[in-house]
This record gives C-alpha cells, structure tokens and sequence, in this order.
C-alpha cells in the first residue's frame, strides 16, 4: 500500500480524525457539545512525544478530553485509518 498521507506535526493540536459522536470524553461533562462530531487531534511536544485528544463539538459548543501520549507506531495507524 502506498501511504501518501502525510502529516507534519507542530506544536499546536491538529485534526486527524473526524468521526460521530460516541460518548463523553471528559470528567468535566459538557451536555450541550453531545451529539455532533468527535475529533481525535494531535500535536507533538517540544521533547519529542506524541499528544493526542478527543474533543466532541456541536456547533459552537465544545468538550475537550485529557490529552494522552501515544506513541509513533500508534500515529501511523492513525494516518493509515484515514487514507
């Protein structure tokens, strides 16, 4: 397979991953963003690791999940998933 996604991580989140709605994905709950799309974002810290995050939104209203390391192996089956 030829995987000609490619994707530059910086330092601030970027998209990855737009799917629907499945569930909260914070502890601080935020009703009004249920419903709509979750997107999976990531971004890479100055260290080196990978962090990602799930955030619901709908329409303006939004719920931010705790960002979590994953590593580059993990990021790959991100990309590959999408293409």
């Amino acid at each position: 397979m030829n995987d000609t996604t490619t994707i530059t991580l910086t330092s601030r989140f970027q998209t990855i991953i737009t799917r629907c709605y499945t569930g909260s994905v914070s502890s601080d709950e935020n009703r009004a963003a249920h419903g709509g799309v979750c997107i999976t974002e990531c971004r890479r810290t100055a260290s080196g690791p990978i962090l990602a995050r799930q955030v619901n939104i709908n329409g303006r209203h939004t719920e931010v999940g705790e960002s979590y390391e994953i590593t580059d192996a993990e990021f790959r089956q991100m990309l590959l998933a999408i293409a």
